[in-house]
């Protein structure tokens, strides 16, 4: 089983690899972002953690899922483990069924 920091590695290396099919440079990136090289290359190689706001901007310029990039098992600053977590306690409150694997 992977670890969180494994999945995140293969997602960053998703992520670069979507980057050079769609013939980005890290500098074209940055630059859409507003961000340095040096800061974009710290992203791409999971150095630093996304913000939910960048991931998406991210995920826009490579045109793929935020999702793609950052699944909920990999630890980045949103918070959408937890709110995944509210949410299934939410419809689970309000007796809407849902499949046991998106629990």
């Amino acid at each position: 089983m992977q670890t969180p920091a494994q999945k995140c590695k293969i997602q960053s290396e998703k992520m670069r690899s979507r980057r050079k099919e769609l013939g980005f440079s890290q500098e074209y990136v940055a630059m859409k972002l507003n961000i340095s090289q040096k800061a974009y290359s710290d992203i791409e190689s999971g150095k630093t953690k996304l913000k939910n706001d960048v991931l998406n901007e991210i995920a826009i310029i490579l045109e793929i899922s935020p999702f793609q990039i950052c699944p909920i098992a990999c630890d980045c600053t949103s918070d959408l483990q937890t709110k995944h977590g509210q949410l299934i306690q939410y419809l689970q409150e309000k007796g809407v069924d849902f499949p046991d694997e998106f629990a």
